[in-house]
Parts: structure tokens; C-alpha cells; sequence
């Protein structure tokens, strides 16, 4: 009874055996993704919060500026002569995240937040200091002269008296006032009494000027945190408590993508989006390749054609496409040829519904490939963005200048994540702040300019998950694996456990029963064995009477 028993408890171990082995081989990658998703999941509690909250916790952070220094600033209204830039630098800069005011929304799954960013000189890393001069195009008076291109003549005429005392279009300033100290500057002054528009909240000039340590000037983000949906993880919800700008028509005004710091798990090779509060949109990223990072396999995302080229399309429900505005503007600012993929414009009359949000990017002047037109997100100033010495842009663009030479490897914007977690592995965000400069018959200072973009300065910040973070990932995936091979190897122990005690039984029971036929016909034997030694007795004799006859054996 006892050997049934634990036979019993060996034959239901082996049953638990295979089939957690089943569950394990035909199940792992569910389970590993249900696993891998619980810790995805942004909440306090949660791993990833910390390096979320404050990048201190993170491998330093360095965004590096690089100036272009205008060499003949004289020569700006000689027919056929280029601006001659000369670019300087890296300045590098030690840059701190912190996420301040976190309030989680348990209610609709999302988290609020602004964000804190320090930025500190890096001597060591820099090809230059703070004080070192850099002449540059004014871009005050180019933005002034923007702004009022639609006054009256008069108004128009006094301004220009008012620039009258500039020399040119040229300025000479320190690297530190050009960026962070800013420099004051008697149209600022002037702007604030005579604004009929919407002024900067600013009294000096520098293109991160009032930034350093700034709570407010990124904005108030509302991001989701994945929990009730892992497929919305880190897609921003809100920007400034809306989910629309007024920077741009609508369906070009919506807030979506990503906040920056989380993607979605199980990315496929597709675009991914990125909100930029930095100039009040959305980019598109296109998927360009699988590469290897640290023995990981990653998605590479590029900036490209789909957002340089105003060549983003989505399909909308036909009740919302049918009243966006359709934009037709083909101005040529330059009178020349466009690159061939700049001029093709897709053609979508065959299906009404699917909209080219690069039409209402155009805010009314649509420009050559490769910018972006960032004019109503910074206050009415003629700034466009690209990448880098105008890698991936209309030729023509560069050609008007001397000193671009674009290269992939420099001047390229992309983001490599690891599509089962969508965790960026590297990151390389790289952009170039040009002024539209074009002639005025009224402004005098601008009467003889060419009409060009030109280029200002570019950043570059370039973000590599460490060593250590890689080898933590590899040992996470080791995971599925080590599930799979867990369960390839249960299964056949399960059975073999189970197989094994029913033999063992089996052969147990033909033993028990062996034993006892055996002791059955040992006890036979033994009594069919004996001799009983019968008296061949009349059976009417009286046995109490003893005979002499002779006894006989008798046999069963």
C-alpha cells in the first residue's frame, strides 16, 4: 500500500512536470512578454522610474554646440559672392534632467510633469571657450524685419531709420552671450512698447537664453504610462494641458508620438513618431535597418524624407478628412530647380481620406526639402530647422553658402531601440538652426540681400546605453531562452518520470502476483507433499479401538 502511494505522488509530480515543460516550450514567449511588460510599466515602484525621474542616475549626457562663423559678413550684397562660413567648436556642455511636479493619474493611466534640464561647461570635452567671438547674421534684425512685413509703408519706413545705424546684417558676439547670458539689443527694448503682436517674454537674445534651469519653458507634459495599455507606454497625451497647438492647421496641430524617453514594446519595422516641444511638433522617423549594438539587434530609425521632405501621409476617417483645408501653395523662393524628390508631390485623388500633413507644416509657404518651418513656434521669427550643414537637403540649399559638407556619420538624426522592449540603445539628435533672409524694398539695410536660408549654429547630443545596460538586457532575453530549453528538457523528464513508474508498477504488480502464486503453490506443495498415513479401517470399526492392520499412505 505504502509503494502505491508514493508511486501515486511520483506518477502526478511527473504529470506537473511535463506539463509545465508544455507551458513553458509552447508558452515562453507570452510569458516572457507578460513578464517583460509588468516591468515596463512606468509607476514609482517601478525600475525604470529613477533614471525616468533624475539623469543623474544615468552615464553623463553632453550636448555639444557648433557655431558658424561668418567670415565676410561685408560681402553679403556682392552679386555672386557666398557667405563664407567657417564652423567652430564642439562647446560642449554637461546637460541634467529632472522631472519636477510628477503627478500620477491613476484615473486615465497617465503621468504629468515638467521638466528641469542644467546645462554646465565641459572644458575638457570643448574645442574653445566661452569667450571666444563668433560673428554671426543679427538675427534680432532679420526677425524684426520678418515680423513687420506686413506693416504699412510708413511704419516700414521708420523702422528702417531705426536700423539705419547698423552697418550690416552682421553681429559680433561671446559663445556664452550667444547662448545661455544673451545680449541686449535696442529693437528688443523697442519691440516691447510698439508690439501690435505677440512679443518673446525675453529682454535680451540667446538661442538657450532663460533655459538653464528652467521649470516652465519646456512645458507641462501628460504622458501615458503604459498600464492599462502597454502599446501607449511613453506616448505623450498632452503638451501644455491640450492635446492641440495653435501653431499649426488642423490635423498638423495635434500633440502625439512619443514624450522622448519610452517607446511602446514589440516595435516593428515601421515609423515611429517623437513630440519635439522644441518646435511644436511631431517627427516621423522612418525605419531604415536592423543593426547590431553590443551583440543586440536593433531597429534603426532615421529622419528623413517623410518629415524633411513635407512628405508625411495618414489616413484619416473619411468624417474628419473631408474638412481639412487641402493646401496648393508651391511658391519658388529661389527661381531654381528643386531636387526631384522635392518636386514630386504624391498624388492622392484617387483615395480622399488619406491627408499629406506636410501641406499644413507649410504655415502658407511651402519650402525646399530638407526644412523645417518652425516660424509660428518661435514667436514669428523666420527660423527653420534641418539637419546638420543640410544633410538629406535640397542641394540648392547648401550651394549658396560656402563651408556645408554634409556626411552621414556627423549630421544624421536617429535612434536605434530594441524592438522587443522598445528601449532606445543609441541615440543621435542632431539639428541646425537656419534664418530665412530675403531683399525688402522698403527695409534699406535688407534692399540688395540674397534670399537664402542661412545657417546659424547645430547641436549634437549622442546617447549610448552602457556596457553594463547591455549585458543586463542580453541576460534578460536569456530569459525566453532559458524558458524554451527549460521546457524542451521538462517535457521528456515528465514523461520519462511518468513511464518509468508505470513500468515500475507494472512489473511491481507481476512480481506481487508471482509471489503470492509462488507462495500459493509453495503451500500446496507442501501440503499436497505430506504423507497422510490412512488406516485402512473398516469404517464401522470402532476407532477407539486400536488395529493392527497396516497403515497405507494416501495421496491428494
Amino acid at each position: 500500500m505504502k509503494a502505491l502511494i508514493i508511486s501515486t505522488v511520483v506518477i502526478l509530480t511527473g504529470i506537473l512536470v511535463f506539463v509545465l515543460g508544455y507551458y513553458l516550450a509552447v508558452h515562453n514567449v507570452p510569458l516572457f512578454t507578460h513578464i517583460l511588460n509588468e516591468q515596463m510599466v512606468l509607476s514609482e515602484n517601478s525600475k525604470s522610474y529613477e533614471f525616468w525621474k533624475d539623469t543623474r542616475n544615468l552615464p553623463p549626457m553632453h550636448l555639444d554646440f557648433y557655431f558658424f562663423n561668418w567670415t565676410n559678413p561685408e560681402d553679403l550684397t556682392l552679386p555672386g559672392v557666398k557667405p563664407n562660413l567657417v564652423q567652430v567648436g564642439p562647446y560642449s556642455f554637461l546637460e541634467i534632467r529632472q522631472k519636477v511636479n510628477i503627478t500620477f493619474h491613476p484615473e486615465n493611466n497617465t503621468v504629468s510633469y515638467f521638466q528641469q534640464r542644467f546645462w554646465y561647461f565641459d572644458q575638457e570635452r570643448s574645442n574653445g571657450t566661452l569667450q571666444d567671438n563668433i560673428t554671426q547674421l543679427d538675427a534680432v534684425a532679420v526677425s524684426a524685419t520678418h515680423k513687420i512685413r506686413n506693416w504699412s509703408y510708413f511704419m516700414q519706413n521708420t523702422f528702417s531709420y531705426i536700423l539705419s545705424s547698423r552697418s550690416d546684417l552682421s553681429i559680433r558676439k561671446t559663445v556664452d552671450e550667444l547662448l545661455f547670458t544673451g545680449y541686449e539689443d535696442t529693437l528688443i527694448n523697442m519691440g516691447k512698447v510698439a508690439a501690435t503682436q505677440e512679443m518673446p517674454p525675453f529682454d535680451r537674445f540667446g538661442w538657450f537664453y532663460t533655459r538653464n534651469g528652467s521649470v516652465n519653458f519646456d512645458g507641462n507634459f501628460n504622458m501615458d504610462t503604459g498600464s492599462e495599455d502597454i502599446s501607449q507606454l511613453g506616448v505623450l497625451k498632452k503638451w501644455n494641458y491640450k492635446d492641440t497647438t495653435t501653431y499649426y492647421k488642423s490635423p498638423c496641430n495635434v500633440v502625439e508620438g512619443s514624450a522622448g524617453e519610452f517607446w511602446p514594446p514589440d516595435q516593428i519595422e515601421a515609423d515611429i513618431s517623437l513630440y519635439s516641444p522644441d518646435i511644436c511638433r511631431s517627427l516621423t522617423y522612418e525605419f531604415e535597418k536592423k543593426v547590431n549594438y553590443m551583440g543586440i539587434v536593433g531597429n534603426k530609425y532615421t529622419l528623413g524624407r517623410k518629415t524633411l521632405g513635407n512628405d508625411t501621409k495618414k489616413r484619416y476617417p473619411h468624417d474628419q478628412a473631408k474638412y481639412f483645408e487641402i493646401t496648393t501653395t508651391t511658391e519658388d523662393f529661389f527661381e531654381s530647380d528643386y531636387s526631384a524628390e522635392a518636386t514630386q508631390t504624391p498624388q492622392n485623388n484617387e483615395d480622399p481620406d488619406v491627408v499629406n500633413l506636410g501641406n499644413c507644416y507649410c504655415n502658407g509657404e511651402c519650402n525646399p526639402s530638407g526644412l523645417i518651418n518652425i516660424t509660428s513656434c518661435r514667436y514669428g521669427a523666420p527660423a527653420f530647422v534641418s539637419l546638420p550643414h543640410f544633410y538629406k537637403a535640397d542641394p540648392m540649399l547648401g550651394n549658396q553658402v560656402v563651408g556645408m559638407n554634409p556626411n552621414e556619420e556627423d549630421h544624421s538624426f536617429y535612434i536605434i531601440l530594441e524592438p522587443a522592449t522598445g528601449i532606445p540603445l543609441e541615440v543621435a539628435a542632431r539639428l541646425q538652426v537656419n534664418m530665412l533672409i530675403q531683399p525688402s524694398h522698403t527695409i534699406s539695410l535688407f534692399q540688395n540681400v540674397p534670399k537664402m536660408y542661412f545657417p546659424m549654429m547645430w547641436f549634437s547630443m549622442k546617447v549610448k546605453a552602457p556596457e553594463q545596460f547591455a549585458s543586463e538586457l542580453k541576460s534578460l532575453f536569456a530569459l525566453k531562452d532559458l524558458m524554451l530549453w527549460s521546457g524542451v528538457f521538462l517535457i521528456p523528464t515528465g514523461i520519462t518520470i511518468i513511464f518509468s513508474t508505470l513500468v515500475y508498477l507494472y512489473f511491481r504488480r507481476n512480481t506481487v502476483h508471482e509471489q503470492l502464486r509462488m507462495e500459493n503453490s509453495n503451500s500446496s506443495s507442501k501440503k499436497n507433499g505430506e504423507s497422510v498415513y490412512l488406516s485402512k479401517l473398516n469404517p464401522e470399526e470402532d476407532t477407539h479401538v486400536r488395529s493392527n492392520s497396516q497403515l497405507y499412505p494416501k495421496l491428494y
